[in-house]
């Protein structure tokens, strides 16, 4: 075969689309600011309402702990105030009042603020910021919990005067300063992303225990 060199001979460029990543950051930068602004305005409703409604959110926590302490003693959420009653029926009966101080509600509006400034850096994951607010928030709840199942229990064993002591400034206040440092740790581990590569270290080995 003969080629014809006077044939024009097409030739087909592919020219590279080129996108500058400039311009694709610019256009979602607007995105990401008004998602971490509605983000922030979320956490301070919450931090506001709690503030507000500490009297409503102290009677739900009264009810949740009279539900908990419920499995170990008689106990009863008084309608319309925040005090638990516990050993109903008996004669050493008596009643804990969650006053403001003693509320979770005081410990999770600071953390909202929290959440709010770590917010502010582009850097941090949306995602793992809720993921550490609510498990911060989870555990100091759990412990306000605890606390004051720890102070009635303190009561029921050294009585209204040297068991409240014990129970509310001595032993409540190290479980509140252990629950307090506990959740800080969490939300740092899961801010960094410390916990889900820890998580994905300590699988490998958990898949080897139950394997052998």
């Amino acid at each position: 075969m003969h080629s014809d060199a006077s044939r024009t001979r097409i030739r087909v460029t592919v020219r590279p689309r080129v996108t500058s990543p400039g311009r694709h950051a610019a256009r979602r930068a607007p995105s990401t600011t008004r998602t971490r602004l509605v983000f922030m305005a979320v956490l301070a409703s919450i931090a506001v309402l709690l503030v507000v409604f500490q009297h409503q959110f102290r009677d739900l926590e009264a009810v949740f702990a009279a539900h908990l302490c419920s499995v170990i003693t008689p106990t009863l959420a008084a309608p319309g105030a925040p005090i638990v009653w516990f050993g109903l029926g008996t004669p050493n009966g008596f009643g804990l009042e969650i006053t403001p101080d003693c509320s979770s509600a005081l410990l999770i509006a600071p953390l909202c603020v929290l959440g709010i400034l770590l917010m502010i850096p582009r850097k941090l994951s949306l995602r793992r910021v809720w993921a550490g607010l609510a498990v911060a928030a989870a555990l100091l709840v759990a412990g306000n919990m605890a606390r004051i199942g720890l102070i009635a229990e303190m009561i029921h064993l050294y009585g209204l005067g040297a068991g409240y002591q014990l129970g509310h400034l001595v032993l409540g206040s190290l479980l509140s300063i252990v629950c307090i440092a506990t959740s800080m740790v969490a939300l740092t581990l899961i801010v960094t992303g410390r916990a889900a590569n820890w998580a994905l270290r300590a699988l490998p080995h958990a898949r080897r225990g139950v394997a052998a």
